[in-house]
């Protein structure tokens, strides 16, 4: 085996690209801060599909989610359908074992409760993949009853994301002593909803205005020209109606909370890395596999959209001996990220000519493309296209959608259809069909469509689910 070097990989849950990007932001941020100025910052990093199960098959396979067969969440029984990343998509993880890694794997999975053990990788510690329940919940104490599902203020106890930071600092002692490269793959839950955070992290934000909402708040559902898919809630969390100004404002505070008691996390990470003398032996990412709606266009949480506040993703990269930070435009895509760790750690040998034609150092896009096909059972077929200024959404049984993000960042305004930007939108879906294509995507091809948001066994969009079942 050649010469390789470590890997550590951080990803966290539903963070938003505007906390650590956007000027003059609210958040809180001081250790991610500090390693973005050791690290290349990857401003225009896009997750492959808005939600936890596909984005996350993505990761792990390097595959599109009609690629490796995850399209929706997995979880347990709580919702159809039942399932997993299927046992024949080989992950990273066990490439990187098979060429002489040791993989740790630590925290959220969602991919099938106990299936990284089923692939032959034994050190999996607080984890779904592994003997945790996915919904797990630590044995914390709050301020005062929960009334929001949104957030709670922890007075007590140690929530689990940092048992599992504690665990992986933990793990970085006995990984420096062996004689072998390693992959340590830390998960958090956060700041994924319910934002259950330790009061001293929620009280950073006291000073935040008590009539806050995005720039971009509207009541839910009441933007004109939006696709059919946007008409309707389809998880209990994603109903908005009942939130007053206070609701958004606290649930604003828990979140930034989240964030900044992650960024304490992260920063005793790697100072252990520090510690342990790996600086220069040791590639670290920070990124998360989504991002969060917190209000923009009246939503909480996600849905089928692709509207920059939970496609864009912070993406921060050190590589082994890096000291100064520098900022790339390039645009890339989550399901890249183990490639160009890889290659960053002397693996290139252990790549296809077109995974590394995709990392983030050799690739030319100039584009992100993305993807949707499911949520919770229900159908939503759409694929998108992103440039530096124009964004392009298409679906076959819904309307398309275009933004100018230079005079309408806030996607606010869907110009598809208006004949002076005709030019515009062609160029984009042919783009956008060309990459469908090449990628075997079965959408871009003739077929028969169901109705938007019907269901994968054949129920009516109007049937409401029941997620809990006896």
């Amino acid at each position: 085996m050649t010469d390789r070097k470590n890997m550590v990989l951080f990803v966290t849950d539903q963070w938003r690209w505007d906390t650590l990007n956007a000027p003059g932001h609210p958040a809180k941020l001081p250790h991610l801060k500090a390693f973005e100025k050791t690290a290349t910052n990857f401003v225009n990093a896009f997750t492959t599909v808005p939600l936890c199960t596909p984005a996350r098959g993505s990761l792990f396979t390097g595959k599109l989610p009609h690629q490796n067969g995850t399209m929706d969440n997995v979880q347990g029984t709580s919702f159809y359908p039942h399932g997993k990343l299927h046992p024949a998509q080989t992950t990273y993880l066990e490439r990187l074992r098979d060429d002489g890694y040791h993989v740790t794997f630590i925290g959220k999975w969602h991919l099938g409760d106990g299936t990284i053990h089923d692939r032959g990788i034994d050190d999996v510690i607080l984890s779904d993949g592994g003997d945790l329940a996915l919904m797990n919940t630590s044995d914390v104490r709050f301020a005062e009853p929960r009334k929001s599902p949104y957030y709670g203020t922890i007075t007590d106890g140690i929530p689990l994301d940092e048992r599992r930071v504690d665990a992986a600092i933990h793990k970085l002692a006995d990984l420096a002593k062996k004689d072998q490269p390693f992959c340590l793959v830390v998960c958090l839950h956060g700041p994924h909803f319910p934002h259950h955070v330790p009061a001293e992290y929620v009280a950073l934000y006291d000073d935040l205005p008590s009539d806050f909402v995005p720039d971009n708040w509207c009541p839910q559902f009441s933007e004109v020209g939006k696709p059919v898919a946007q008409s309707a809630s389809y998880w209990p969390c994603q109903d908005t109606s009942h939130m007053t100004a206070e609701d958004w404002r606290r649930t604003a505070q828990h979140y930034w909370g989240f964030c900044s008691y992650i960024d304490a996390m992260f920063g005793r990470l790697t100072d252990a890395v520090s510690a342990h003398g790996l600086d220069d032996s040791t590639a670290i990412a920070f990124t998360a596999d989504h991002g969060e709606m917190l209000g923009a266009h009246g939503w909480f949480d996600k849905g089928p959209f692709f509207y920059d506040e939970v496609m864009r993703i912070p993406m921060l990269i050190r590589a082994p001996g890096d000291t100064g930070g520098a900022t790339s435009d390039a645009f890339v895509s989550f399901r890249d990220l183990f490639p160009t760790m890889i290659a960053r750690s002397g693996g290139t040998d252990l790549l296809r000519t077109d995974e590394f034609a995709r990392s983030y150092w050799e690739t030319t896009a100039d584009h992100a493309t993305y993807v949707y096909d499911a949520y919770q059972g229900r159908q939503f077929r759409f694929r998108g296209i992103r440039g530096a200024r124009y964004k392009y959404a298409w679906s076959p049984h819904d309307i398309e959608e275009l933004y100018d993000l230079e005079t309408d960042p806030q996607e606010r305004h869907n110009l598809a259809g208006q004949p002076q930007i005709a030019a515009v939108q062609a160029d984009l879906k042919a783009r956008l069909f060309d990459w469908m294509h090449a990628e075997g995507d079965w959408l871009a091809g003739p077929g028969h469509h169901p109705p938007v948001g019907s269901y994968i066994d054949g129920r009516d969009r109007a049937e409401q689910h029941n997620h809990h079942p006896n």
